[in-house]
């Protein structure tokens, strides 16, 4: 306005329209247009002409069909009205729809259990890496906790298979002092053999063992609500971070699974130690735990072969057997961290389960020196010689064997007393052989395992002459020498 009124008073001071402009500070060509006008101008936005409304037409057919249908997906919808001569784009029919839609989308509703001291457990696996052996790793935490107290407790393994599930339900109950009178879980494959109708399953066999073995209620989670065991999904998130900041903090580094493992339980154990926590775990009406543990196993029946091995599952690891039982089928239960073979309920061979890569071997050397022995010239190209090595000590016994003009069968005969000492005697002697020079051979070191070493073992306390110290009640000057002359 006030740029206006400054025009008219130039202008009619004969001023150019040039001249006003540079006065003004504004454009030549509004200078014009001010005056053209007479007025100031007014800016209207142009009224576009638009197609008309595509779905207008359409509009309720599309309604009823989403009422009928309200989760039918978009393309489907525009698929149907398409057919029904509707020319729109899809864009426009999400545009146009969305709101109804929305509204006709049932929210779930969520409603907090109560839950009483003692009544449930939770549990479930969580995926968590860490770093083991200088080696990034997919751990399987397996977590339980009670609801009521907030106590939980937590086991690592390498996978989450039945046995795994087990021993980490175990540990939680010797942990807890007591079970729950149900357990809630997911629907586990190794639980779980078939889902029937409602809270009905057909539970596998190993499971129900376990259910009887500790008298608890089962109590699935229906198919894909995790949230009707929300305590101990909650527990894992927090777990987890607590785990990695803990971790990261320390700055620890782990050289195996067990080692990681105490590092959880400690953290499990500091949570459950709270004045919070302790406080209402008191109050948890846990049932009496039964006198033996359940034995936390799967079993798999599997053929020894000709080479005295067997080949565990789908894993593609090899463990041997004393060679008399090639050719034979034999039981093996798995546990989530050995192994035992058996015939007729009695464990004939032990291992350490193997994790890793396929191709590796567990391979006791007293289930085939027996048959080296038999064929020493085996010895040389076996495949798996590096197992006669075990240890240090072996290895430097089989170079000093050699250096002396005896042969490999002389080694394998040193190596055979495993089957009847163990393993610390069979390379102590060894060493002291080697160190004192002896003859190096089975003979000597059985001498050395059977008296030399029974000797040392046994050896104990001097028998004390309670006597000599009379001289201190006496006042004798002389104590504890015979030859004094003193009486």
């Amino acid at each position: 306005m006030t740029d206006f009124q400054q025009i008219i008073i130039l202008r009619n001071e004969g001023k150019t329209q040039s001249e006003i402009a540079s006065k003004l500070n504004i454009s030549r060509r509004s200078v014009i247009r001010y005056l053209k006008a007479g007025k100031i101008p007014a800016y209207t936005r142009e009224n576009l002409v638009t197609r008309p409304d595509p779905l207008l037409n359409h509009f309720q057919m599309a309604e009823e069909k989403i009422y009928q249908f309200p989760r039918m997906p978009l393309n489907e919808l525009y698929e149907f009205l398409v057919s029904n001569g509707y020319e729109g784009s899809v864009r426009t029919l999400r545009r146009k729809t969305v709101s109804l839609r929305r509204k006709l989308k049932n929210k779930e509703v969520f409603f907090q259990r109560q839950v009483n001291p003692g009544e449930v457990m939770e549990g479930d696996f969580t995926e968590f890496q860490v770093a083991i052996g200088g080696l990034k790793k997919k751990i399987y935490i397996w977590i339980n906790s009670l609801p009521y107290s907030n106590a939980y407790f937590a086991t690592p393994y390498y996978n989450c298979t039945f046995e795994c599930f087990a021993d980490g339900t175990v540990r939680s109950f010797n942990e807890f002092k007591g079970v729950p009178k149900q357990y809630r879980l997911d629907n586990l494959s190794p639980a779980v053999g078939q889902i029937l109708s409602g809270k009905n399953r057909l539970v596998t066999q190993r499971f129900a063992e376990l259910q009887k073995h500790y008298n608890f209620k089962q109590d699935f989670c229906n198919p894909g609500k995790g949230n009707e065991k929300g305590n101990v999904e909650a527990n894992n998130k927090h777990f987890k971070e607590k785990l990695r900041a803990k971790i990261a903090l320390e700055n620890v580094s782990f050289t195996n699974l067990e080692a990681f493992r105490d590092f959880v339980w400690k953290l499990c154990r500091e949570h459950n130690e709270s004045k919070v926590i302790q406080k209402k775990y008191l109050e948890e009406n846990l049932n009496t735990l039964p006198e033996t543990p359940f034995k936390s196993f799967k079993t798999e029946v599997v053929k020894i072969n000709k080479y005295s091995l067997f080949s565990l599952g789908t894993s593609g690891h090899m463990y041997s057997v004393p060679s008399l039982y090639i050719g034979l089928s034999l039981e093996v239960r798995v546990y989530p961290h050995d192994i035992e073979v058996v015939e007729l309920d009695k464990v004939i061979a032990t291992h350490k389960r193997i994790y890793g890569p396929k191709g590796l071997v567990s391979i006791k050397v007293e289930h085939i020196i027996t048959g080296l022995l038999r064929k020493p010239g085996a010895f040389k190209d076996w495949k798996h010689r590096d197992v006669l090595f075990e240890r240090p000590a072996w290895k430097r016994f089989y170079f000093k064997i050699i250096e002396s003009g005896k042969s490999d069968k002389d080694f394998l005969k040193c190596l055979n007393l495993l089957t009847e000492f163990d393993r610390e005697n069979v390379t102590l002697a060894m060493e002291l052989s080697m160190e004192n020079e002896m003859e190096l051979s089975s003979s000597t070191l059985k001498k050395l395992i059977t008296n030399e070493f029974k000797n040392v073992l046994s050896i104990g306390c001097l028998p004390v002459n309670l006597e000599q110290y009379d001289c201190f009640y006496k006042g004798e000057k002389n104590y504890g020498s015979e030859n004094s002359g003193q009486s």
